[in-house]
């Protein structure tokens, strides 16, 4: 499952108006019926079978399943060998179990990174080495110190006050002031969003710096190369469109001592008065040249189908759905503290709903003569660095889009608790509700949403209008954690909510009329308010690599529908500040508050459209 997290779990998802699955709202507890419907297709399910799946796909040899890596690719031809052993057919491209799709999943440093001080040039991967968030080229300029490098209007600190960084190079220190002090506006038992070498670098590029260098502040013990290395690789792939590097504390130090000016003192200082100390440094000059290459891998989604046996309803579809891919060993999407270079094994997230699509597909095979609509099941890739497979198959349909009736994602569904499941989903396609009402024999309790969206594979389906349930049994403490192992499973659970799906799946194939498809209200605040957790614009990204941020689609009613905008729109332009990226889209987000109108452009084909938003309140 995808959830952007920045420390202390703020989602970047969530920021622009995704709501995170993991937040499901506004539930309902439905008690499960005394029996099922005599109509509803009957399946046995393998408890062995399923825990195998999850053993295999959650096992070390297959080291997280990140995106790009070989691992991934074997867990494809695991999903196609199991389909063929089953006999679904291929529904992929040209006659194939696969949907292949591009996608930059990483970034390589190269060789020819180079940096200077002054007259000093510096040894790369040992003085310094560029993050490989940083924008491939060369920058140069006048060093200005800026502190922590924040700008945090709610904590009334903000290190670019009294400076001028416009094509110049920025000097950050890493982390937060007095981030362990009690008194200090950071403190906390873990670190800011504002803490972020992201949020760093982006609140620096809409200052107009043309590059920014990283040290560690002078109380922490200096990094060797090792740990410089680790510290640049360990950033995230995606492109932050400003020159950015890693620095070892001590050549920065010798060299603003050099100009008369002693980083140790001003460090002490900021955390004494717990107040920004940044300067300029007339005189000085520095040269960055960043060797970073985006790394774009082959992804694939796995596709079979069996086909209805209803002549009528036979060219309609029921799509279940699950992602295998998983974070690999990249500590990126990590919330454990320890999680560099440790294998995320992912045995909730997802082999659970993998396992569970596999054991679905194997009794609807069984079964086959009992679904009269066709049946059309899903491997995604790509859904933990943006829903990239499910996204790309809506848009790429291997199959006429406009005949799917309904589609039903598995995403975490090996924790069950409480005997309750999340059913999201239910609001997006008429009689849903009911329909899971009645084929709920199992004893679990379902707890029920309207909304569509969230962060899996079910949202580009709803976007689309096709009405979606969602599956899912909850968060838990090893979410996106090395500790999500294959023994902490409920294989139990997950088949109670297997025996659940497979009966909306048959009832869905069989019912004379497909679910209308219905628009859901997604809950907002009242404007004003003042309260929430920050503002709201109402924008759902569509994760497309282009230049902004692609609309996948606009909450109705929200700031973003008010001014105008909608679905396809590319936002390039918020409050005066470009947008490259979701990140950039992001932190200009966060900077503002619930009541502010701010000017936003975005492209819609060759047209620029601006507008002024009012930001509500979440």
């Amino acid at each position: 499952m995808i959830v952007r997290m920045q420390p202390r779990h703020y989602p970047i998802a969530v920021a622009v108006g995704v709501l995170a699955a993991a937040a499901v709202v506004a539930l309902t507890l439905v008690p499960a019926p005394a029996a099922q419907t005599s109509t509803d297709a009957a399946a046995e399910f393998s408890r062995d079978l399923y825990l195998e799946h999850v053993r295999h796909l959650a096992s070390p040899d297959m080291m997280g399943r990140g995106n790009g890596s070989r691992e991934l690719e074997e867990a494809a031809g695991y999903l196609a060998d199991q389909f063929r052993l089953r006999g679904l057919e291929p529904a992929g491209e040209d006659g194939s179990y696969f949907q292949g799709f591009e996608a930059t999943t990483d970034a390589a440093l190269g060789d020819a990174s180079a940096l200077t001080l002054g007259s000093r040039t510096l040894t790369p991967m040992v003085d310094f080495a560029p993050l490989k968030l940083s924008a491939a080229g060369a920058a140069s300029g006048e060093l200005v110190f800026v502190g922590y490098g924040i700008t945090a209007p709610e904590m009334h600190w903000d290190d670019y006050g009294g400076v001028d960084v416009d094509g110049k190079i920025a000097v950050a220190f890493r982390h937060e002031p007095r981030q362990d002090d009690p008194e200090s506006p950071f403190a906390g038992a873990d670190f800011t969003i504002h803490a972020s070498l992201m949020n760093k670098v982006i609140n620096a590029k809409q200052h107009g710096a043309a590059g920014i260098l990283f040290i560690l502040d002078p109380n922490q013990p200096a990094p060797d190369a090792q740990e410089l290395l680790a510290t640049a690789e360990g950033t995230t792939g995606d492109d932050s469109g400003l020159a950015a590097a890693y620095v070892r504390t001590e050549p920065m130090i010798d060299y603003f001592a050099g100009l008369g000016f002693d980083l140790v003192e001003t460090q002490r200082a900021i955390d004494a008065d717990l107040a920004p100390r940044s300067f300029e440094a007339p005189g000085s000059a520095a040269g960055i040249t960043a060797d970073v290459s985006r790394v774009r891998s082959p992804l694939r989604n796995v596709i079979a189908r069996i086909e209805g046996s209803d002549p009528e309803l036979r060219e309609e579809w029921i799509v279940v759905g699950a992602h295998y891919d998983h974070l690999g060993l990249d500590g990126e999407f990590s919330l454990a503290s320890d999680g560099e270079g440790r294998i995320h094994h992912g045995a909730d997230d997802n082999a659970s709903g993998t396992a569970g699509m596999l054991e679905l597909a194997r009794a609807a095979s069984e079964n086959r003569g009992a679904f009269g609509r066709s049946l059309l099941f899903m491997g995604f890739s790509g859904e933990e660095i943006g829903l990239l497979g499910s996204n790309h198959f809506v848009n790429q349909p291997t199959i006429p889009l406009e005949n799917v009736a309904a589609m039903i994602n598995l995403d975490m569904i090996g924790r069950l608790r409480d005997d309750r499941v999340y059913a999201s989903g239910v609001g997006t396609g008429t009689g849903l509700a009911e329909l899971l009402e009645s084929v709920n024999d199992t004893g679990l309790q379902l707890d029920f949403s309207d909304s569509g969206m969230g962060g899996s594979d079910h949202m580009p389906f709803n976007i689309k209008e096709v009405p979606v349930l969602f599956f899912f049994s909850g968060l838990h403490g090893d979410y996106h954690k090395p500790t999500d192992t294959a023994d902490k499973v409920d294989a139990d659970g997950a088949l109670q909510v297997l025996r659940v799906a497979y009966r909306a799946m048959g009832r869905l194939a069989n019912q004379a009329e497909r679910p209308l498809y219905t628009r859901v209200e997604e809950p907002r605040p009242v404007s004003g308010s003042g309260g929430g957790y920050g503002p709201y614009f109402g924008s759902i990204p569509d994760f497309t690599e282009v230049d902004g941020v692609m609309f996948a689609d606009v909450n109705p009613g929200s700031p973003a529908a008010l001014a105008g905008f909608a679905a396809g729109d590319i936002l390039v332009e918020f409050n005066g500040n470009r947008v490259g990226n979701l990140y950039d889209f992001t932190y200009a987000l966060q900077s503002q508050q619930p009541g502010d109108t701010v000017p936003v452009a975005v492209m819609r084909g060759d047209a620029r459209i601006e507008a002024d938003v009012t930001l509500e309140a979440r």
